[in-house]
């Protein structure tokens, strides 16, 4: 009889000491997850920050060209102006025959 209580009694303590087992595997798994997850964040946010960094300095560079053209158009220095139009996007007169070099020389 008292063997019989004695196994009851460890299995009572064997299903404590199993659920006890998987309850710290299941929040070990759960703090490394969250442990990855930040660590990959941090990643992420510095990713970012550097991108920032970048499009701040494009943006600087366009203000500064911005400027440049808005002084340029400003003095009316005609011959910038067509010099610009017929170099950056092909305009010409109307009697003007454009010739473009292919021989690479």
């Amino acid at each position: 009889m008292r063997k019989i209580k004695a196994k009851a009694k460890n299995k009572g303590k064997e299903k404590k000491n199993s659920k006890a087992r998987l309850f710290k595997f299941a929040v070990c798994v759960f703090v490394v997850y969250v442990v990855y997850m930040l660590i990959q964040q941090q990643f992420d946010i510095k990713d970012r920050q550097l991108e920032l960094v970048m499009l701040q300095q494009q943006v600087e560079q366009q203000r500064l060209d911005n400027k440049e053209m808005e002084r340029l158009l400003a003095s009316d220095n005609e011959a910038y102006i067509e010099r610009l139009a017929k170099d950056e996007y092909g305009y010409a007169y109307p009697d003007e025959t454009i010739y473009i070099d292919t021989s690479g020389n």
